[in-house]
């Protein structure tokens, strides 16, 4: 039975044709049954809609999963350059200079610091980087994301190197809802212009470490 053209009043009884339209109906209206308390997911392969978020989930390995679909936006950018504050104590942002993977999410063409999201969305952001220390004195940093040009409360990372040549990398994931347009950017402040944030050159037996890197992932 073709799904665009309804079956037309034919036979001797009505009943028959009320039947296949019906049969019709279902066909082309079938909409998935909604999530609630009583659903299990003991059985893999369940497809429902969970209202509490408003998203397909699928039962898979006892428990209720989220259905990735529609635009799925990714990405994840680097740099090799030297970021390095003017002076101490300022909020100095890194600009991003390479593109790994990208869907969606892109390093704005006039301001390298800023990533740009195309859709609404909640998003996984995987930050990190690699401290250098210039001396030997005692020196810390501090970095945190800005949406749009404003901090994000609660985000900082505070990390203190003291040694002279020492190398640290710092890391740290948080969870972002974002709209289309928005922007994000990673800054950073230190309390000695000595300590930089660098990366490591390649070896005989590994290649080299970004200065820094960030990953994007949508979850929902």
């Amino acid at each position: 039975m073709a799904r665009s053209v309804p079956p037309q009043p034919s036979g001797s009884k009505w009943s028959d044709w009320a039947t296949r339209l019906n049969t019709y109906l279902n066909i082309i209206r079938n909409k998935l049954q909604f999530q609630d308390s009583d659903d299990s997911p003991s059985e893999d392969g369940i497809m429902l809609w969970d209202p509490a978020i408003d998203h397909v989930v699928v039962s898979y390995d006892n428990k209720f999963e989220p259905l990735s679909y529609g635009h799925n936006s990714y990405g994840a950018f680097y740099t090799t350059a030297t970021q390095t504050a003017a002076s101490t104590n300022t909020a100095t942002a890194i600009a991003w200079a390479s593109t790994a993977f990208s869907e969606d999410v892109a390093i704005d063409a006039t301001h390298s610091s800023r990533l740009v999201f195309t859709y609404d969305g909640t998003y996984q952001i995987d930050f990190s980087c690699e401290l250098q220390s210039g001396n030997s004195s005692s020196k810390t940093v501090y970095i945190w994301p800005r949406v749009n040009g404003t901090d994000i409360a609660f985000s900082t990372i505070v990390y203190s190197v003291a040694n002279a040549g020492e190398s640290k990398t710092v890391s740290r994931s948080g969870i972002f809802e974002l709209s289309a347009g928005d922007y994000l950017e990673a800054y950073f402040a230190v309390t000695d212009t000595n300590l930089t944030i660098e990366g490591s050159a390649a070896t005989a037996f590994s290649p080299a470490a970004p200065s820094a890197s960030i990953v994007v992932t949508e979850i929902r």
